[in-house]
């Protein structure tokens, strides 16, 4: 699985930490210290258009309030408590969350969490994702899962955390299929019903054109009709399934971003240059890629690539950031 950053408050003087923490969420929460000592252990990595968190903190409140307008975050995040006690949900309308329940909340409302000392599991999880498990998203925001109706997620997170280092590229898509059905069982405990069915065809329909196109990125002449042909889908149906994307050829393109970034993350390819790693991807050339790269992450490939090789030694607050950013870019 790849690792998009860790953080620990122990590597720094008390008001450093919390300044780089409070740097490092910027972009999606305002963070405030509370009355107790802060402290704050992150560790990430990144799946199948799903984000996974380990995480322990303490002496701190997240609060998304006005910038849930205009920051274009489209997800939900579910915050499994292992330990400790969250207190959590819309503003204003905060609940404690105690070990073994999860708690849901939309990016696209307002939310605040904070604890005097918790450790959590999180996972970022795209819309259509969440839809898939559960149809109707309307009542999602701030619901408590109990540790009963959700001991079977529960156990698949605690598992999935112990196994992130060690989990193959080729296993993501089967994860978060598992994690759809799971997270399903635990809002639906009675079974769900036929639309939802109709979400979940759709989630992994759209999976199965994500393995075939990313099983052929350096193929130059892949096309729609390609995979047309290989899933047994109408062209209209295609289309449909990929119109909240931007559509196919927007979503094809994206895919190859999403290698060539992985590619300029793994030291394994750093004898290869873009020259050389863009046409494997089926990009026209090295210029269009750089510009396309740009466009997607907001850095060029090569000063992305540089940023990594400098990040693996010493890390810096921006470069977490801009990983964990251009990662939830993936979730809308």
């Amino acid at each position: 699985m790849s690792e998009i950053f860790t953080f620990d408050s122990a590597a720094y003087e008390a008001d450093e930490a919390f300044a780089r923490y409070r740097d490092l969420y910027a972009r999606g929460a305002d963070v405030e210290r509370t009355g107790t000592p802060f402290f704050a252990r992150v560790r990430s990595w990144r799946l199948d258009r799903t984000i996974l968190f380990e995480r322990e903190y303490g002496g701190v409140r997240h609060c998304r309030g006005e910038r849930v307008a205009d920051d274009g975050f489209d997800h939900f995040v579910l915050n499994h408590v292992v330990s400790g006690e969250l207190v959590g949900g819309p503003i204003g309308q905060a609940v404690p969350v105690v070990p073994g329940e999860t708690l849901l909340a939309d990016t696209c409302q307002s939310m605040e969490n904070a604890a005097e000392s918790v450790g959590l599991i999180t996972v970022s999880l795209a819309r259509e994702a969440t839809r898939a498990a559960a149809c109707d998203l309307s009542s999602l925001h701030g619901y408590r899962i109990g540790a009963q109706e959700g001991a079977l997620l529960s156990a698949m997170l605690r598992a999935l955390v112990e196994q992130a280092p060690r989990l193959p590229l080729g296993a993501h898509a089967a994860v978060t299929r598992t994690l759809v059905d799971l997270l399903s069982v635990a809002i639906n405990p009675a079974g769900s019903g036929g639309r939802s069915e109709f979400y979940r065809l759709e989630h992994v329909r759209r999976e199965k054109v994500r393995r075939l196109v990313e099983a052929n990125l350096g193929t130059p002449d892949f096309s729609v009709q390609d995979i047309i042909d290989g899933t047994g889908m109408s062209r209209t149906g295609l289309y449909r399934l990929f119109e909240s994307c931007g559509g196919v050829a927007r979503f094809m393109q994206f895919c190859r971003l999403q290698r060539l970034r992985d590619q300029l993350d793994d030291r394994a390819f750093d004898h290869l240059s873009l020259a050389e790693l863009t046409p494997m991807l089926g990009f026209s050339g090295e210029s269009h890629a750089s510009r396309l790269f740009k466009q997607a992450f907001g850095i060029s490939p090569g000063a992305y690539r540089a940023a990594s090789i400098r990040g693996m030694e010493n890390p810096t607050v921006d470069l977490m950031a801009r990983r964990w950013n251009g990662s939830l870019a993936e979730l809308r």
